[in-house]
């Protein structure tokens, strides 16, 4: 991968910061990290911490306009961790991160989106702001070129591997390991578990009655080989047990990094040469 200089602004899903921390470790090219100091960005510097990765913390408003403050012959990465909570309603979630597009604008180089369409179909974030930006907007592809769904299907790497898994796992509850590590977050945010509450029911044990009431018996585990392996087995393990699944692994050939990489070496490629 050839040195780049520049800005590159990420704003991410914290489902989605093992394939982030991943691509940035792996990148031998000397970089400064700045990462705004929000509520969910709490997983991803435990990680960052635990690879020994050099990083700054800034606050909100100063990630929207620090770049003058930044060495632009320097390769610098600017992170944004949005909230779990946001995968409940689809709607809100396009427009948090459209709105977190146009916050950022052209104060950088290039915008990484560490997102799927999470149920949004159709939507192409990086085509919507072909017309109201000045930098590129990148997300995540699958092997066809075409938007990855969510999460899993980063992990599988597009939608026909995707669709091959639905079909081998029907009704499962898919788990990666970001998703294991983050459980509790997700799955216990309020807008998630709206209708627990009008039901009296603690929010695994709404769950719990979700998942029987979908007919799942299993989980299943996409090891995507990204994170830490007995965090994920024993997060993993923990998560079946509350909504009363049973846990498998998924067959080694589901899981693919080709999404992954694509995305970082992409975003990166669009920054100019140092």
């Amino acid at each position: 991968m050839v040195d780049k200089k520049g800005v590159m602004c990420v704003d991410a899903c914290p489902l989605l910061e093992d394939e982030l921390v991943y691509s940035m470790y792996s990148d031998p090219q000397p970089k400064r990290i700045l990462l705004a100091d929000t509520e969910p960005a709490v997983s991803i510097k435990r990680k960052m911490d635990a690879k020994g990765m050099k990083y700054e913390l800034i606050t909100e408003k100063e990630f929207f306009h620090v770049r003058d403050n930044l060495n632009k012959d320097e390769f610098n990465i600017l992170i944004y961790m949005n909230s779990l909570g946001l995968h409940a309603e689809p709607e809100k979630l396009k427009e948090k991160v459209e709105d977190d597009i146009l916050r950022i604008g052209d104060s950088c180089d290039c915008i990484a989106l560490y997102y799927g369409l999470c149920g949004n179909a159709l939507w192409d974030p990086t085509k919507w702001a072909e017309s109201k930006l000045n930098v590129p907007v990148h997300i995540f592809r699958g092997c066809d070129g075409e938007v990855c769904d969510d999460c899993v299907g980063v992990a599988v790497s597009g939608t026909a591997n995707y669709l091959r898994l639905l079909k081998k796992h029907t009704g499962q509850l898919f788990v990666i390991p970001a998703m294991a590590e983050n459980w509790e977050e997700f799955f216990c945010d309020k807008e998630m578990i709206r209708g627990a509450e009008s039901m009296d029911m603690e929010p695994m044990e709404y769950m719990k009655w979700m998942f029987e009431l979908a007919g799942y018996e299993y989980a299943c585990k996409i090891d995507t080989k990204l994170g830490d392996p007995e965090i994920y087995r024993i997060k993993s393990q923990e998560l079946a047990d509350k909504v009363a699944l049973k846990l498998i692994d998924a067959e080694e050939e589901f899981a693919n990094r080709y999404s992954t990489d694509k995305m970082y070496e992409s975003c990166k490629a669009s920054l100019p040469d140092a």
